[in-house]
């Protein structure tokens, strides 16, 4: 067995086809891609820390006991709210949010399990008819604008219910209260967050604390942090499960802006294709967007995460025909039973069925043969999608690569003109296994300046992680009275909290944000650095505009960042028949080359592929790479008409 570096990192992302990792530190840097295992996901966890510890050529406890930090991003959250698998909630609503038109809609609540909570009801009789019921957890969220008077209700209501069930009696009932997740003035979108956030809680803190535990037994030592969707991580004890949702997407953006740093990219737009969707977003000067109202399965909520659109297509996204025209997505094939070339029983054709049928993928040596794929499965697939257009089986699996491409072009439409942003100045990054499958094509039909593809790119999510800053936030409700020392509280607060984690509190560093606008269209502005509740205070009394909530965060750089690219290896180009159009119906004998064999300042010209173990970069005809410092791809647009 090999000798660990002094110094790791492990960084994992759950996909809902594949679970990625990226393990680091010394100048080691190691990417594995395992399959996601959806009956329990802590065994895919597990499979890509031994897959990294044979990498290593070391065992799983000698790997973890030389790990210093273990970060997570989950879909366990997402799954329960789209499927409905979290637990009965009872309600306790204050008189004027219980005879709010509509304010249960799109939230996975039963109407018998709601009640009115105003000053002359019987607060305990109303839980014990919910308990009755099924209710296993209590929300309570009471009228108020998120302020002192707001919790101080909240709390009361909360004591008495646990006096009435004590914690050490078999009666007991978990509560939980709209002011602890979130101090937005907006009733309502307070109660919508606290409920995901309730829904969500069970099943990610019985999910999250069992990976810690399997971990501390096989020898690691320190707190499991999660990825959040505002851009950070922290431990899992001080992590809220909505914070959680879209955690994965949301470090392969803070992945993209390390990129866009470094490479010194004005304007760039990730593009992270996996399994079941395409997450795109646009960062301006390496810092990414967020929004402080995000839709959760139809929920507008409060709480601050990385601005993300998704669109339903990726590589299993299952491939149909509607009147005559190819439709990808947005049903996906999943992890199991995936797509038809799998070989796990699925049938339906897939985006990735059409590249196996084209001819893009070395069925015997799929994820560097530690996956073969059904080439005949894929084309048996397709031949029902070619017999409903009435051509054959390349043709059709070209309609659906175009018809994926078309839809993923037109979101990033979208989202350019929403910020009137030409596409011209704009790069693409491409993330996700089928990333670079696509990339090329959609940078094309977007009008985009060129594509950037990084070896990194198939756990892109996993590596973005790596790059998080240790991050707590904490709302603080705007009234100026008395808030210095609300302030000072809160980063006495912030610095135990960080200390109870073994951080330095000299590394820490303090932002201040608000947020401004009405509900339903409110922002956030960050106002800079502070190191006291003065500092606060001076520059909230700057802001012109009325202030909605107040926002501090504590950060602390604890993250890691990547190695240098190895150096390339010698190994010769082959080639592969491709069907790359109707032109040639035999298909072209294209090179391909190894990605770690590539050297920098090398130009290669399409077609041609560039794979690695994890993934492959499709360079159509007539687009042009040149290969970085980095052993990054720097790919250009045909010119048209050229």
């Amino acid at each position: 067995m090999g000798h660990a570096p002094d110094f790791m990192t492990i960084d994992i992302d759950t996909g809902g086809t594949f679970t990625d990792g990226y393990v680091s530190g010394s100048g080691v840097g190691v990417q594995v891609k395992v399959d996601t295992t959806p009956h329990d996901l802590t065994h895919g966890i597990i499979a890509c820390i031994d897959r990294a510890a044979e990498v290593l050529t070391l065992t799983r406890r000698a790997l973890l006991a030389a790990t210093g930090a273990i970060r997570l991003s989950t879909t366990v959250g997402t799954n329960a709210l789209i499927n409905r698998t979290g637990p009965s909630l009872g309600l306790l609503l204050g008189p004027e949010l219980h005879a709010r038109p509509g304010v249960l809609e799109e939230l996975p609540v039963r109407p018998d399990l709601v009640a009115a909570a105003g000053p002359g009801d019987d607060h305990l009789a109303a839980v014990k008819r919910l308990l009755d019921r099924g209710a296993r957890l209590i929300v309570v969220a009471l009228d108020g604008d998120g302020g002192q008077t707001l919790e101080a209700a909240e709390n009361s209501l909360r004591e008495s219910i646990a006096l009435e069930y004590p914690r050490h009696y078999l009666g007991a009932v978990p509560v939980l209260s709209s002011h602890d997740v979130t101090r937005s003035p907006d009733p309502s979108a307070r109660l919508r967050t606290a409920v995901i956030n309730a829904y969500l809680h069970p099943l990610m803190s019985h999910f999250l604390y069992r990976v810690e535990d399997e971990l501390r037994r096989e020898g690691y030592r320190f707190p499991l942090l999660i990825g959040n969707a505002d851009g950070g991580s922290s431990r899992v004890a001080k992590t809220t499960a909505i914070r959680t949702w879209g955690s994965g997407p949301a470090g392969a953006v803070a992945g993209a802006a390390h990129v866009a740093r470094t490479l010194g990219i004005p304007a760039l737009l990730t593009l992270d294709v996996g399994g079941t969707s395409s997450d795109i977003s646009l960062l301006s000067a390496g810092r990414w967007r967020y929004t402080v109202e995000p839709v959760m399965d139809g929920a507008r909520v409060a709480v601050p995460v990385v601005e993300l659109e998704s669109i339903g297509v990726g590589g299993g996204s299952i491939v149909h025909v509607v009147d005559g025209e190819v439709v990808v997505g947005p049903r996906s094939a999943g992890a199991q039973p995936g797509p038809a070339a799998f070989g796990l029983g699925g049938e339906d054709a897939t985006l990735a069925d059409a590249f196996c049928c084209l001819g893009v993928f070395d069925p015997a040596h799929f994820l560097g043969g530690r996956k073969k794929l059904d080439k005949d499965a894929a084309v048996e697939a397709f031949a029902r999608i070619a017999d409903a257009l009435m051509v054959d089986v390349p043709t059709a699996a070209h309609a659906a690569v175009r018809a994926a491409t078309s839809t993923v072009a037109a979101g990033i439409g979208a989202l350019l003109d929403r910020y009137d942003v030409r596409p011209s100045d704009v790069e693409l990054l491409t993330g996700g296994g089928a990333g670079g499958l696509l990339g090329c094509w959609v940078a094309a039909a977007a009008g985009l300046k060129a594509t950037r593809a990084f070896p990194l790119a198939p756990v892109f999510s996993a590596y973005g992680l790596s790059t998080l800053d240790r991050m707590h936030s904490y709302e603080i409700a705007p009234d100026l009275h008395g808030l210095c020392d609300r302030v000072d509280v809160v980063i006495d607060r912030a610095r135990a909290d960080m200390r109870s984690e073994g951080v330095d509190p000299e590394v820490l560093r303090f932002e201040v944000e608000i947020e401004v606008g009405d509900d339903g269209a409110a922002g956030a502005v960050r106002l800079g650095a502070i190191r006291s509740g003065q500092d606060a205070a001076d520059l909230i009394s700057a802001v012109m505009e009325p202030v909605r909530l107040i926002r501090l965060r504590v950060v602390a750089d604890t993250s890691t960042r990547p190695p240098a690219a190895a150096s390339p290896i010698d190994e010769a180009a082959t080639t592969r028949m491709i069907r790359w159009d109707a032109v040639e119906p035999a298909g072209v004998d294209t090179t391909v080359r190894s990605w770690a064999a590539l050297r920098p300042g090398e130009r290669h010209v399409g077609p041609t592929l560039i794979e690695s173990v994890d993934t492959t970069v499709v360079l159509p005809p007539g687009f042009t790479a040149t290969v970085g410092d980095h052993a990054d791809l720097h790919i250009i647009n045909p010119i048209p008409g050229a």
